[in-house]
């Protein structure tokens, strides 16, 4: 669970959803650090004839509702018993945008865990996958909780969102962790059991297999090689099955691990990931992720930037 926790807040409906989540991935007395950050109107916006009069009288309005959003903010999160912290920044003041305002300030206080919604508010830069939560993915080196707006099965389903305890009289959630083989996948796992026991939460591990033959540049090696290439692949497999549930049996947890097949090339792996949390109904879906250069890998290619972008339910993203 996590203590020390950057939440960064726009004020939107998503916003507000993701600042419920946190009580999820904390513990009681943790510190939040919550973060809003105005963008340079006099960068956005033109003068008229020279006069920036009105910009600077949107500013003070545009602050003046920023600190209500962060005292009510601050208020909901101190009744449930956690220390809280506010900051209000402003671009003009700083060097790089809204994503290198929000890491720089999760690096001041050294935080475990950020928490962003992806949808923000219209009309200005907003916190929504593709601008500024995309980027700030690829460039943070600590986890992150993404929490997507409700998709239109779970708003039917008046599911408590996130993840709950088994007394809450309500199902336990459970937690969806794709893998790769990878070790820093191997991480990611062994971080969501831990919450899952935190939570008392069910926890399946998911590994997409990939037909080898997919990839163009082994369909010349089919015809020569096609039984070595078929028992490497299902050796893989069966190394990553088998890493996962010696994680599971080292944590003493009742882990689930689901295997799924891939063979046609126009289906991504991402679709088979947000395809497999829908049907197992996870209310959380974890990964790990590697943010160096700029680059956003899982498993092959992008996979966890596919993701993201067309993920439904709160995602726990694991970096290297």
């Amino acid at each position: 669970m996590y203590k020390n926790i950057l939440f960064g807040i726009d004020g939107s409906e998503t916003s507000d959803r993701a600042l419920t989540e946190i009580t999820n991935f904390s513990v009681p007395g943790s510190t939040i650090h919550i973060v809003h950050v105005i963008e340079d109107w006099l960068v956005n916006y033109p003068s008229i004839d020279g006069d920036f009069s009105y910009i600077e009288s949107m500013r003070k309005a545009i602050l003046s509702d920023s600190k209500e959003m962060l005292s009510e903010a601050e208020s909901k999160l101190r009744l449930q018993g956690f220390n809280v912290q506010t900051s209000l920044l402003e671009l003009r003041d700083l060097e790089g945008g809204i994503p290198e305002a929000i890491k720089a300030e999760g690096d001041k206080h050294d935080i475990d865990l950020t928490v962003l919604g992806t949808h923000g508010r219209g009309g200005v830069r907003r916190l929504m996958l593709g601008s500024v939560a995309e980027h700030f993915v690829r460039i943070s080196e600590r986890p992150i909780l993404l929490v997507h707006s409700d998709s239109p099965a779970r708003q039917q389903n008046s599911r408590i969102s996130g993840l709950s305890r088994k007394n809450d009289h309500v199902p336990a959630q459970r937690i969806l962790v794709a893998i790769d083989g990878s070790e820093l996948a191997n991480s990611a796992l062994r971080q969501a059991i831990e919450l899952a026991k935190e939570k008392g939460c069910e926890i399946r591990a998911l590994y997409v297999n990939v037909d080898p033959f997919i990839d163009l540049f082994m369909l010349s090696a089919k015809y020569f090689h096609h039984d070595q290439i078929l028992k490497a692949a299902a050796k893989q497999t069966a190394n990553i099955r088998q890493a996962a549930i010696h994680i599971f049996n080292v944590a003493g947890v009742a882990g689930d691990m689901q295997v799924i097949e891939l063979k046609e090339r126009e289906t991504r792996i991402a679709e088979i990931i947000k395809s497999a949390a829908a049907q197992w109904d996870a209310g959380l879906v974890v990964m790990g992720s590697h943010g160096l250069h700029g680059a956003l890998r899982f498993a092959l290619g992008s996979v966890a930037e596919q993701y993201l972008r067309i993920s439904d339910r709160p995602v726990l993203i694991i970096k290297s």
